[in-house]
């Protein structure tokens, strides 16, 4: 029997985050996140490499 594991809502972030968790016998089965606020900036990292996200957000987000 799989239990459900829901935090919602995930601390340190700006906006609105969840996350649900299934696990069965120790192993993850199933993973959502749910997020519930759109503001953009992740159209600035369009075409980008990842590691990019860390000195750019970090100046714009402001958090």
């Amino acid at each position: 029997m799989a239990q459900t594991i829901m935090i919602d809502p995930v601390t340190r972030i700006e906006g609105h985050l969840a996350v649900e968790v299934e696990v069965e016998g120790g192993v993850v089965v199933n993973a959502k996140s749910m997020g519930m606020l759109f503001r953009g900036l992740e159209l600035i990292m369009r075409g980008r490499d990842p590691r990019d996200a860390v000195q750019l957000m970090q100046r714009i987000c402001g958090v």
